[in-house]
């Protein structure tokens, strides 16, 4: 279980630095900007997979510690790790969807524009 949380957090590592967010999307056409939603969305995904991968991979391990006569370091040193894995799942999510809303808006704001200037024009 554990080898599968790296692969999942190597490969989530590893496709963020394809799709860096906050990449210079101004340049880019409206093809472009379209064809990398999916790479965000699907960098969605793989973060909520490996977020319920390590969620089961806890439960057991806290089944484990409870067994345990003396539980109680061994439970802190979970409580600890799900707090942090959790924030970095939040921040890795947040950083994904702040690229969606990055391509959106650019793209929003291109249809606004084209639209002002056809109303220039006609």
């Amino acid at each position: 279980m554990k080898i599968l949380l790296f692969a999942l957090g190597w490969l989530i590592g590893a496709f963020a630095q394809a799709a860096p967010v906050g990449a210079p999307l101004a340049g880019q056409s409206d093809e472009a900007l379209r064809a990398q939603r999916p790479a965000f969305q699907q960098q969605l995904t793989e973060i909520d997979t490996a977020r319920r991968a390590f969620q089961v991979d806890l439960a057991q391990r806290e089944e484990a510690c409870l067994k345990r006569f003396f539980s109680s370091r061994c439970m802190d040193q979970i409580r600890q790790e799900h707090l942090e894995r959790m924030r970095h799942f939040d921040l890795q999510r947040e950083d994904a969807l702040q690229g969606l809303r990055d391509i959106d808006a650019l793209l929003r704001d291109r249809a606004r524009q084209k639209r002002l200037a056809e109303r220039g024009q006609g």
